[in-house]
């Protein structure tokens, strides 16, 4: 049996797992701490690494939040990451850590990637991933291979422009889907109405509640789902939809959106894509990381 450590990278944690084929034998989670500079980021990844290490490892997968140079190991950078962090070459960092090949994609791909090979969307040939959590992901998969588009920056579907001259991205550009769907926009968006900057997690509660200011903050951001959704099936006509990252799971959020994307299409055709959560999704990215060594 061959054994692979797989890395799911955000803003705000790192994942870490010891995987064989598509079973997670012993799984790690270390705060990233990205406000703490380069180098404490990279002690935290090497921990994660240590922690769930084995002499068997034959490579190191890492799906990470932004963007990367594939072919030399670096990670570029990422709009939720520090300014700091960027342009840092992991393959180097972890290679002279470890000793064994190094391969690096966008946490995303990674995502969508093991959804078409293990998960939900595995009897499906055009698949699209969306993750929903600090920021929001996405990719692309065709026939079981990551569409990375004529200069590797495919797939970025997080920054669909939703509303012209809307609400301040942090990639810096304005009216971007990441800026009314994620968990930075649950929250600024429940500061800009209550005054109180609150965790995802608690505006949920409170919205189960009742609490009006919290159910206007969801409304808001299923309509602001919705044409994210409806604007990707009409561009791309995938056969499935796949919503991951902890949003996903957020009912009052989520299962307006897709009956109001669905709500948006003109034709039957585009009907038939089906749009999914899943409630396993929590490991994919870890695992579509060890399958970048499946090519």
């Amino acid at each position: 049996m061959k054994y692979y450590i797989g890395l799911d990278i955000g803003a705000t944690k790192i994942a870490a797992a010891l995987v064989s084929g598509k079973k997670i034998i012993k799984k790690a989670r270390v705060e990233t701490q990205v406000k703490k500079g380069r180098q404490r980021v990279l002690k935290n990844i090497n921990l994660a690494v240590n922690t769930v290490w084995s002499p068997k490892v034959k490579g190191i997968g890492i799906g990470i939040a932004g963007k990367v140079d594939r072919k030399k190991g670096i990670f570029v950078k990422g709009p939720n990451f520090d300014k700091n962090f960027k342009n840092v070459n992991l393959r180097n960092y972890l290679q002279t850590a470890f000793k064994v090949p190094l391969k690096i994609e966008n946490d995303a791909n990674c995502f969508v990637l093991a959804e078409a090979i293990h998960g939900i969307a595995k009897n499906y040939n055009h698949v699209v991933g969306l993750t929903l959590g600090t920021g929001v992901g996405g990719g692309i998969v065709i026939n079981k291979q990551v569409y990375h588009g004529s200069t590797g920056s495919a797939g970025e579907l997080g920054h669909i422009t939703i509303q012209n001259s809307g609400l301040k991205c942090s990639c810096g550009h304005r009216g971007h889907l990441e800026a009314y769907a994620s968990g930075k926009a649950t929250s600024n968006l429940y500061k800009k109405l209550s005054g109180r900057r609150l965790h995802p997690l608690e505006i949920e509660a409170n919205a189960k509640k009742g609490n009006k200011k919290a159910l206007t903050v969801f409304n808001t951001m299923s309509d602001s789902l919705a044409a994210g959704l409806s604007s990707i099936i009409y561009s791309l006509n995938p056969d499935i939809i796949v919503l991951g990252g902890g949003l996903a799971k957020v009912k009052i959020y989520i299962s307006p959106a897709i009956k109001l994307a669905k709500k948006k299409l003109v034709y039957s055709s585009l009907n038939k894509t089906k749009i999914v959560t899943n409630p396993n999704s929590s490991n994919m990215a870890i695992l579509g990381a060890t399958l970048l060594f499946k090519k």
